[in-house]
């Protein structure tokens, strides 16, 4: 079982007060999947950056401010590592353990942010998504599996400790009714927006979950996906909300600007370290570490000064060097984190 963290957890209270206040229901049935799935994530959001801007945390958003850039997954860390511009990443407000300080949404504030949570996770019990193109299918799940997470966070709190073993019980936890159906996040990312099960793992699905896939799953997954499903660990990538007008050049969007910030180039040493994150998905993107290498430079900003100290990197290596002997893991951090936008 998941195991909470009392600390960490939402007060009783609030629950009752949200679940017994009379609410007057907003014109759901107007909204299309896709408008009410962005309508969840801009309230999730909202209540997770509230509680970061509420008491103690503001002095905590202003000593990020003055820090300077924000270097989210450490690769600065070593004295190594050649500094750079790491994008829209610097400006991000971080979101970790010591923020999550429940005591603080007894006001009304937070009622009236969780009272509209309710109504729009309600409404997704009834939304019709028989007759979704495939860009609002693309936008609508990657935005339901983000907020599935969120969610899961807020009702069952943070585990004891951020280890491998403490997230896939969270993501089967964390579950949403959506048209009718109890769909966990781990249905959402493996069956849905992927098709990463095999003979191996597929036993670990049962016939509602395989039912749950021929009914909404992706007939095309789109690999960028990667870099938007957000597991509210430090090695994940920024949250954000899709939409179904925009999700190809969002996920492109998206897909560039985790890159420029997470991967770490070692001056002396000529090496190149890349997130266990994007290796664990190689094989969208290349066969080995070879083509996934050429496939990562031509992702990144030909100007930029990240793709020119890969291309460096590699120079040295034109006389009989492997290009795997260059590349280094930087291992997943399953420490808790969440990064918004500063502007939200």
């Amino acid at each position: 079982m998941f195991q909470r963290n009392h600390a960490l957890e939402l007060p009783r209270d609030s629950w009752r007060k949200v679940l017994s206040t009379p609410v007057h229901c907003e014109e759901d049935h107007k909204w299309t999947p896709n408008k009410l799935s962005e309508n969840i994530m801009k309230c999730l959001i909202s209540i997770f950056v509230r509680i970061l801007r509420t008491s103690n945390s503001k002095a905590r958003i202003m000593s990020q401010k003055e820090s300077g850039q924000l270097d989210p997954y450490g690769i600065f860390d070593s004295k190594e590592s050649i500094a750079r511009d790491i994008g829209p990443y610097k400006n991000l407000i971080r979101f970790t353990s010591s923020s999550m300080d429940f005591n603080c949404i007894q006001n009304s504030g937070f009622l009236l942010l969780f009272q509209r949570l309710k109504i729009l996770v309600d409404g997704l019990q009834k939304v019709d998504l028989r007759f979704l193109s495939h860009q609002q299918k693309l936008a609508f799940w990657i935005n339901m599996h983000n907020a599935c997470i969120m969610h899961g966070y807020l009702q069952f709190g943070l585990p004891y400790v951020s280890s491998p073993d403490k997230l896939p019980t969270l993501i089967k936890q964390a579950t949403l009714n959506i048209a009718g159906n109890s769909i966990n996040a781990q249905t959402i990312g493996c069956l849905i927006l992927r098709k990463t099960y095999d003979s191996e793992n597929k036993q670990i699905f049962h016939t509602k979950e395989m039912n749950i896939q021929q009914l909404y799953g992706l007939k095309t997954p789109d690999p960028d996906i990667t870099f938007a499903l957000c597991y509210g660990t430090r090695s994940s990538p920024q949250v954000k909300i899709y939409t179904a007008e925009g999700v190809t050049s969002e996920l492109e969007r998206s897909k560039v600007e985790y890159l420029q910030a997470a991967i770490m180039v070692k001056n002396t040493q000529k090496k190149i370290g890349l997130p266990q994150l994007l290796l664990k998905n190689m094989h969208d993107f290349g066969q080995d570490i070879c083509p996934l290498m050429e496939w990562l430079c031509h992702q990144l900003p030909a100007s930029g000064s990240l793709r020119k100290s890969i291309v460096e990197c590699f120079r040295g290596l034109l006389h009989g060097g492997k290009i795997s002997a260059a590349v280094e893991i930087i291992p997943y951090d399953f420490e808790f984190q969440y990064l918004f936008s500063s502007t939200m």
